[in-house]
């Protein structure tokens, strides 16, 4: 797995981002695959990354880590300690054609973002409602650790609610027959 991480804290509530970045990177470390960073992401840094990867195929697998609304989309770093947001429409836009086979949005109430780039991304995971800094730590390291076990984006969704303890499911997910290869590090599709 290629992996890029954006992160972006708000000042109005902070996450623990630092940490489920440590959690991943054991992961993508253990497993022998890669991660990349974009820490305090604002929209140019995202937008730049995607078209970058267009040309180069640099991550196949896009984790965000921070805050996001129905109403809003991602918040994002703006100006100074401002929130940026990125809606819907904008992330589809940088998105098309990007090489993105997975999208990870652990971000409160992301669910809405799922049917609008479930088209565009093969395999989309978004949170249902607000979650938790330890439940979504959680999620991301049972989530990739299934994954790198070799499991489809499904099992290893599955396998991570099943092992979280949030109660109803906090997370949905579509596109589930996505797999990594995790022998030749690459995206395999099942029909």
């Amino acid at each position: 797995m290629k992996i890029l991480l954006a992160t972006a804290n708000s000042r109005n509530a902070y996450i623990d981002i630092e940490r489920e970045h440590r959690t991943l990177s054991k992961i993508v470390e253990a497993g022998g695959h890669s991660l990349d960073v974009l820490p305090a992401a604002e929209i140019s840094d995202l937008r730049d990354a995607l078209s970058r990867n267009r040309r180069r195929r640099s991550f196949d697998v896009l984790h965000f880590s921070g805050h996001a609304t129905s109403e809003h989309g991602l918040h994002l770093r703006g100006k100074g300690r401002q929130t940026a947001h990125l809606g819907g429409e904008i992330l589809r836009g940088y998105l098309k054609d990007s090489g993105i086979r997975l999208l990870v949005l652990n971000a409160c109430c992301s669910e809405s973002l799922l049917t609008s780039l479930g088209d565009v991304v093969p395999a989309v995971i978004g949170a249902t409602r607000e979650v938790r800094d330890v439940a979504a730590r959680q999620f991301t390291g049972n989530f990739y650790s299934s994954l790198a076990e070799g499991h489809n984006v499904g099992t290893a969704f599955d396998t991570a609610l099943a092992k979280g303890r949030q109660g109803s499911p906090a997370y949905a997910c579509i596109g589930r027959n996505v797999r990594f290869d995790s022998g030749a590090k690459t995206m395999e599709f099942a029909s």
